[in-house]
């Protein structure tokens, strides 16, 4: 197979475009988080593999060859990945096939304006590990940011995400959909008081430095809080939510 070098290759500058604007397909430089797509049933549109990693992955990930693929340079996977030691592989998926049906009868979380991709990314993470898996996000960054991708860790393949532009079009929806959900606040209600399950739990997260918007606060079931010893005001969002998810995870178990 010939060896792509150019930058100008077709597959190459469609594969620049489908990184920087993610609309029907989805851009991944990391071999754990193209086996996860695959495993979660996403389509593998392509792959581009560097000439020197060829015999590599050939040897121990040869499912992969049974999809489309191209052996590029070594130049050409550095100039597309952001990593500072790429692993030799692209993986192009198509968006189409990634499950993203949001259940509204099963435990959910509201996102208001969460913007650091680190945060969101870690979110999605430990919202896959529970059965929080069903994801609103409003005005947040955009799920499919590569540092969003990277730091779910393949959870992205394992949650649904709905998106909307506005604290109200959100509050639309809960109020046609009778979805109650809880804030998370300081001024709360210590969280490990609450002792008995509930047959739904929602839960809302704020931006990570002012919190949820008063509309979200004002309409929720609850506040809620994660009690603080020496002087702490607050966690990291990403932090808070994972605590907040996986305790209110245990009580409906």
């Amino acid at each position: 197979m010939e060896i792509i070098k150019s930058r100008k290759n077709k597959v190459i500058v469609d594969t620049l475009k489908i990184k920087k604007e993610p609309k029907d397909a989805l851009f991944l430089e990391n071999i754990k988080l193209i086996n996860e797509a695959i495993s979660c049933g996403c389509s593998l549109r392509y792959t581009l593999i560097s000439s020197k990693k060829e015999e590599y992955y050939l040897k121990n990930f040869p499912l992969l060859f049974n999809y489309d693929y191209h052996i590029v340079s070594e130049d050409i996977i550095k100039y597309l990945s952001d990593t500072k030691t790429p692993q030799g592989i692209i993986g192009v998926i198509d968006l189409k096939s990634l499950k993203n049906e949001i259940n509204l009868n099963e435990n959910f979380i509201v996102l208001d304006n969460i913007q650091d991709p680190g945060n969101l990314g870690t979110i999605i993470r430990s919202a896959s590990g529970t059965s929080f898996t069903n994801i609103f996000l409003i005005n947040c960054v955009d799920i499919f940011n590569q540092k969003v991708i990277r730091s779910s860790m393949g959870g992205i393949f394992k949650v649904k995400t709905k998106k909307f532009a506005c604290d109200n079009d959100f509050l639309d929806f809960a109020n046609r959909n009778k979805l109650k959900y809880m804030v998370a606040s300081m001024e709360g209600e210590n969280i490990f008081k609450i002792k008995s399950s509930l047959p739904q739990i929602g839960v809302a997260i704020g931006n990570e430095g002012s919190g949820v918007s008063k509309n979200i606060k004002e309409n929720a079931s609850m506040i809620i809080s994660i009690p603080m010893k020496n002087n702490l005001e607050s966690l990291n969002a990403a932090v808070s939510c994972s605590i907040l998810i996986y305790y209110l995870d245990a009580l409906s178990n």
